[in-house]
């Protein structure tokens, strides 16, 4: 394994360097009576958000919580702060610190703890080639790092934006599953979707009209492999053609439908992907489909047999109504051609690096929204695996206690069966959403 450059300067770097604008920014009005400091739109501003996640995990042996106790718990604190500002008409940028501190009562290894409700990649980091983390604490049953996830520059031109720099990419409109979203996508079970890791890009925005237009982003990143020898580092010298994308995109508003074509090279192969969303009388109907061609694949590690990457098709289709009363339907059908519900060892490897969505051949998505009130929404999702019959239902309530004060509460039950043994590192799993611990979660955020 490579040896990886030591940043330990970076951080403490750039607080003594953001020390002398927070101190001046004190005579900058404030944008609001909840911003920090200075304002957005113009040369500098300064906000950010502070949430507090409660976790308690009834693991009864599910992978990968292996420890004495059957029930856990786990505590996590983010702070993010958000620099932004617009120097010029044609000029912006965005910075975003990230401080989180965690603890638990069960081992965190590497913050293997920290994938919890996170996006479906796990602890895969892609598309980045700068390391700009720095780890504070480590230790057993504590973790905590600081890092910058966003760093960058927006340029407008007459003909388009080219933004440089960590950003966040979205592309997709599904919800449970984005197979066009190849850019950290959220998982099916992701409770909070406030905000997406960034990637390491140059993206460039070019309008045709006022619904249609051409986006292109090129990210680098390393091959980061799955064997003990083979887990590349995030130095800019790792980055390779294997773990780099270079994908076009195609948009376009026809008959009241919005339409996208996308296709070019992504993590570990090909992909050509189209997607179309509108609505068939009092029904939104959205539908998504990519084909993935893989290139020269790591072996998965033994005693599985089989690549990490196979040539596979993944599609969704999804259809939606709000009723006058308020309340929300949506239900999307997962075809997912990389999902190998008869070898789930494997396809529980796939899914922990991001090789696919889910590790079921077919799912389907349930979801349910109602306004109580202004202040009070509650949401019911509920996921069912119909190659092997297992599912994760998922009932949360969002209060909002202050205009910029919320509170969620929730909770994440799976059913199926358990893992039955292990050998060595690897469960035998028995079942999509049955290796799942099940999951009670209280957050609370504010935004300043």
């Amino acid at each position: 394994m490579k040896a990886r450059c030591p940043r330990h300067w970076l951080t403490p770097a750039l607080t003594w360097l953001m020390l002398p604008v927070l101190m001046w920014g004190g005579a900058l009005p404030c944008r609001s009576a909840f911003a920090l400091l200075g304002d957005g739109e113009k040369a500098f501003g300064l906000d950010g958000s502070i949430r507090t996640l409660f976790f308690v995990l009834d693991r009864d042996g599910t992978y990968p919580f292996s420890g004495r106790n059957d029930i856990d718990g786990l505590s996590q604190t983010i702070l993010r702060l958000t620099a932004s500002g617009r120097p010029a008409q044609s000029l912006s940028y965005e910075v975003h610190w990230v401080q989180s501190v965690t603890a638990a009562t069960e081992r965190i290894s590497g913050g293997s703890l920290l994938t919890v409700g996170n996006t479906s990649t796990g602890n895969v980091l892609r598309y980045r080639v700068l390391d700009t983390s720095w780890t504070v604490l480590n230790e057993e049953r504590a973790f905590s790092t600081a890092s910058m996830d966003r760093m960058n520059v927006k340029t407008s031109f007459g003909w388009g934006d080219v933004t440089l720099g960590r950003q966040a990419i979205t592309f997709g409109k599904t919800y449970f599953w984005n197979p066009l979203d190849v850019f950290f996508p959220f998982g099916s079970s992701q409770f909070d979707r406030d905000y997406k890791p960034g990637v390491d890009a140059l993206r460039v925005d070019i309008p045709f009209g006022p619904f249609s237009g051409f986006n292109l982003v090129g990210a680098a990143g390393p091959k980061i492999g799955i064997g003990p020898g083979d887990i590349g580092g995030n130095d800019p010298e790792d980055a390779s053609w294997y773990g780099s994308a270079l994908l076009g995109r195609l948009f376009a508003n026809r008959w009241g439908w919005d339409f996208s074509l996308q296709a070019g090279k992504v993590f570990g192969g090909l992909q050509v992907g189209v997607g179309a969303v509108g609505d068939w009388g009092p029904v939104q109907i959205r539908a998504e489909g990519a084909q993935f061609l893989s290139m020269s694949s790591d072996p998965l590690p033994a005693p599985l047999q089989g690549d990490l990457f196979n040539n596979c098709f993944v599609g969704v289709i999804g259809l939606g109504h709000r009723f006058e009363s308020g309340l929300s339907l949506d239900f999307e059908y997962l075809y997912n051609g990389s999902g190998d519900p008869n070898r789930l060892d494997a396809a529980l490897v796939r899914t922990q690096f991001g090789a696919s969505l889910q590790m079921s051949r077919h799912l389907t998505g349930l979801s349910a929204r109602y306004e109580f009130s202004p202040l009070v929404t509650g949401q019911v999702a509920l996921v069912n695996s119909l190659s092997d019959g297992s599912a994760q239902l998922q009932p949360l309530v969002n209060i909002s206690l202050a205009n910029e004060m919320d509170l969620l509460i929730g909770m994440t039950l799976n059913f199926g069966p358990s893992p039955k043994s292990a050998s060595g590192t690897l469960p035998a799993v028995q079942s999509e959403f049955g290796t799942i611990p099940d999951l009670f979660f209280l957050e609370w955020k504010y935004y300043f």
